[in-house]
């Protein structure tokens, strides 16, 4: 049975995120909390808004 274009999103993101996580557990990715002063420099994104509806 063909899998829905959602569903093979959904199973990229799941190898994607396996991978880093390998690569963390062997020591080749690292991942650290930003500074203080990278927290300021790089403020959060304001979330973009999602549509409420169908248009036609």
């Amino acid at each position: 049975m063909a899998k829905t274009v959602r569903e093979q999103q959904e199973k990229r993101r799941q190898e994607k995120l396996k991978l880093v996580q390998q690569q963390v557990d062997d020591g080749s990715l690292v991942i650290r909390k930003m500074t203080p002063a990278e927290r300021k420099a790089n403020p959060p994104r304001p979330a973009a808004e999602k549509p409420t509806g169908r248009k036609r």
